[in-house]
């Protein structure tokens, strides 16, 4: 039997896609298609004021999805219950499998400060100590954690404190390809004298401070100098490859479709320290976020 998609599940890619695409705008505006930053439990929000999960653990391990995506992205093909969060938890016991839901649209930054505050305050409120965080983000959500750690350094929040793991998977520290082929392709057309390319320029250049952030990897607010990887804390860098073969010209051109194997290092980054670093070649950007060899990867670091 094919499965048919209900109409609140379309409607919710559909605000994945606009808030992706022009979410700071929608927001703006007041509009609904902007997705609020909210945390799930076992598939329902969780009201962060007075979190009551069934089986509240001391770990948490938060999963964020990347651009234009939903928290869906985890949940493997055909078992919508299994994710790594979910596979991580039933190794480690006493935790939370935790996801989160964002516009983003949104300049990374304000997410990354918003992400703070709201574990200051799902710490503050947990049903029971938490002792340990486990951060795990796909694409933009890797730029998301490392944002989230600096401000929540920055303003001495007690989660930062507790050290946590941070996994970025197919995140873009250095910028994604194609973010920065949107951005220049946007630039070229804007300043040839034809009207009608002007116009695909206008159009293109439309896309939101989101995507923009992409194109050199920005997690902080404009004006800021990169900052180091949140200190005592331990990172562990995923990354992806359209073919199997490692040196195959498709993967130097394309990584692992959205992301080049270096920029997800960070190579570009001055003194990272890297608790572990894998490579996954024939894994594409998507089945990174929901693949059995990474999630046995992240069980060998993590357990």
């Amino acid at each position: 039997m094919v499965s048919v998609p209900s109409a609140g599940r379309v409607q919710q890619h559909i605000s994945a896609i606009a808030s992706g695409f022009l979410g700071d705008w929608l927001e703006h505006r007041g509009n609904p298609l902007a997705l609020p930053m909210t945390v799930f439990a076992d598939g329902e929000a969780l009201d962060l004021q007075n979190p009551q999960p069934a089986a509240p653990g001391s770990v948490l391990c938060l999963s964020i999805h990347g651009l234009m995506e939903l928290e869906s992205v985890w949940d493997f093909p055909a078992r919508p219950d299994e994710h790594y969060g979910s596979h991580l938890a039933n190794t480690l016991g006493d935790t939370s499998a935790l996801k989160l839901r964002f516009n983003t649209g949104r300049p990374i930054y304000r997410n990354g400060q918003d992400l703070a505050a709201l574990l200051e305050r799902l710490v503050s409120n947990w049903p029971v100590p938490v002792k340990r965080i486990v951060l795990i983000g796909h694409s933009m959500g890797g730029l998301l954690i490392r944002s989230a750690c600096h401000y929540g350094a920055a303003n001495d929040h007690r989660w930062a404190s507790l050290n946590p793991d941070c996994v970025y998977i197919g995140s873009p520290h250095d910028g994604s390809w194609l973010a920065v082929g949107a951005h220049k392709a946007a630039g070229w057309l804007n300043r040839v004298p034809r009207d009608y390319l002007k116009v695909v320029g206008e159009v293109i250049d439309l896309r939101s401070e989101g995507i923009r952030n992409l194109s050199r990897g920005d997690a902080f607010e404009p004006g800021t100098s990169d900052q180091p990887l949140l200190h005592g804390a331990r990172h562990y860098v995923i990354s992806g490859l359209l073919a199997r073969g490692e040196r195959h010209p498709v993967n130097v051109l394309f990584g692992d479709a959205l992301v080049h194997q270096s920029s997800a290092r960070g190579d570009r980054r001055e003194g990272w320290e890297l608790a572990g670093i894998a490579n996954f070649p024939g894994i594409d950007h998507i089945r990174l976020a929901h693949h059995p060899l990474v999630s046995q990867q992240l069980q060998e670091w993590l357990a």
